[in-house]
Order: structure tokens, then C-alpha cells, then sequence
């Protein structure tokens, strides 16, 4: 089943926030967030863990798979609204988030969607240029987070999305969180999303399929639970092979990058551009990224 709206996935796991932006609760004797999702999404969130009656300070961890602006936007307030609330993150991502030219990326937009939302003066501009986005614990793969009461997550590295994607499995219910390591879910199709490293991103599903978790857990459209989410990373896999040929192909035809891209953009991210929060010259760059790297393009 897909699990398109915010809800229960299983006993242990509650999904938060919005279907095209998706946060979970994984909940132990300690609890944890997985993604940070937008800025925006906040009121929504706070709005469901109430709804739920979650003891706030429970939650002790929020854990970022990787540091795209659309995954830690709901960082800054948490971290300081809620003190006892450690953001853990891989250290390539640590890295990544002292560069000032990334952090006013994700400054500028989630601040554009608050203020889209006229939330601004509710949730406060987000000032990462001034403020930095805090890290208290760096995880990689091989290490586990226990959150008690036999909840432990185990953290695998999933590179290939971007260079400091991670993922993580909750081995006692089956259940991966991969965020967008083995691509993004529309109505339409798999959408494989190999941004930084595309041989990367393939060898990432791969590796990830071979857990054999029953349900998935992403961070755009929601959770697939059996039988879906069994046949996920196999169909991820499928349309990464079949999209790695696609952009072979048309490059050849075209014999130049930007007619290539220009024939594969429309079909290939027409969900993405309906459902948001995608920019289109954003996903412009990441295809044209994709097609200049499997085609070896300087």
C-alpha cells in the first residue's frame, strides 16, 4: 500500500507533515525524527505531534540524511524551541554545511516558502548565514542508534543522490528510510534522482535493496508498506538502469547537451513541477548534471 497522507505506517513509525514534504517518528522509550523536511511544514508538524499527544521531550534526536534544502528546513526552529533535541548528520554533510554559499541556498529557499505561506512572522525568518545549522552528532555508515525498548537503526551510507546521502533501517520492523537515495516517487513513475555521482546512486540502490526491507519510508510522497514497498528498491533499481539509457540515447541523437535535456525534461519532471517544492531551473541543473555525467561529458 502507498501511504500517500501523514499518519500511522506502523506501531512504531508515524508519518508527519505534508505528502510531498514527509518527516517520521520512530518512537522507542526515546523518540526520533527522521528528516527535517521545509521550514514551512512546521505548523503541521507541531500540529500532528499534538494531535498524537507526544511528549516533546522525548524526542532527543532529529537525524538528516543528507543536506539538500527541501530535508533540514525545520532545522533551526526545533533546535531552538526544543534544547534537549540533538541534529545528527553524516561528517561529509557536516562539512558541507559550514560552506556559507549552501547554507544561504537553504536560507533563501525555505524563507521563500514561509513567506509564500505568510508564516514568516509565526515560524521567523530562518538566518543560517548569522546563525550556522547546528550538528551535535555525526553518523555514518556501520553505526546504530538505539532509541531503546528494541528500537535500534542502523546507518548505511547511500551515496550517488547527493555526496552525503545516507540511509537508515529499522531492522525490527523491516523498515528502510532511505530519503531520495533511491529516487523520488510520483504517480507516474520512479524518478531516479542520481544528482552528484549517478554510477554512485546505482550502486547505493543496490546495496540497499539487498537489506530487503518490506517498507519503505521516503521523504517525498509518503511510505510504501507490503507489497509495495517489498518491490520498491527493485523497480528503483529498473528505472535507473532504463533512465541511464534514455540519457545515452537522446545525447547521441542530439550530439549537444542542451537539446538533450530540453527532449527529456518535460516527460521526466512534469510530476515533480505539479507537486512541488521543486524549482524548475533546479531540476533543470540536476538533469543536465545527470546527462553530462553518464555521458562523460567534460
Amino acid at each position: 500500500m502507498w501511504v500517500k497522507e501523514p499518519g500511522p505506517v506502523t506501531e512504531r513509525v508515524e508519518f508527519l507533515g505534508r505528502p510531498e514534504l514527509c518527516s517520521y517518528l520512530l518512537k522507542g522509550d526515546i523518540y526520533a525524527l527522521v528528516g527535517g523536511a521545509m521550514a514551512h511544514v512546521i505548523p503541521e508538524v507541531l500540529k500532528e505531534l499534538d494531535d498524537l499527544e507526544v511528549d516533546l521531550e522525548r524526542i532527543r534526536h532529529l537525524i538528516l540524511l543528507h543536506t539538500h534544502y527541501d530535508h533540514l528546513g525545520m532545522v533551526p526552529y526545533l533546535a531552538r524551541n526544543w534544547p534537549w533535541l540533538k541534529v545528527a548528520v553524516s561528517r561529509v554533510g557536516a562539512s558541507i554545511l559550514k560552506d556559507q554559499r549552501v547554507l544561504k541556498v537553504i536560507q533563501d529557499y525555505n524563507n521563500s516558502m514561509l513567506k509564500a505561506e505568510n508564516l514568516i512572522e509565526q515560524i521567523g525568518p530562518i538566518d543560517l548565514l548569522k546563525e550556522g545549522l547546528p550538528v551535535h552528532h555525526l553518523i555514518n555508515g556501520g553505526m546504530e542508534l538505539n532509541l531503546e525498548d528494541g528500537v535500534k537503526l542502523q546507518i548505511i551510507d547511500a551515496p550517488g543522490h547527493s555526496v552525503c546521502s545516507l540511509a537508515c533501517y529499522f531492522l525490527r520492523e523491516y523498515t528502510l528510510f532511505p530519503s531520495d537515495s533511491i529516487g523520488i516517487l510520483t504517480e507516474e513513475r520512479i524518478l531516479p534522482m542520481g544528482s552528484s555521482n549517478y554510477d554512485d546512486f546505482q550502486e547505493s540502490i543496490d546495496k540497499l535493496g539487498e537489506i530487503g526491507a518490506e517498507i519503505i519510508c521516503l521523504e517525498h510522497r509518503g511510505a510504501l508498506t507490503p507489497p509495495e514497498g517489498k518491490e520498491f528498491c527493485e523497480r528503483a533499481k529498473e528505472a535507473a538502469e532504463d533512465f541511464r539509457g534514455e540519457m545515452i540515447d537522446i545525447y547521441k541523437k542530439k550530439e549537444d547537451l542542451e537539446p538533450a535535456v530540453e527532449e527529456i525534461i518535460g516527460d521526466f519532471f512534469g510530476g515533480l513541477l505539479r507537486e512541488g517544492p521543486f524549482p524548475e531551473d533546479l531540476l533543470r541543473d540536476i538533469l543536465k548534471r545527470m546527462v553530462k555525467f553518464v555521458n562523460q561529458v567534460e
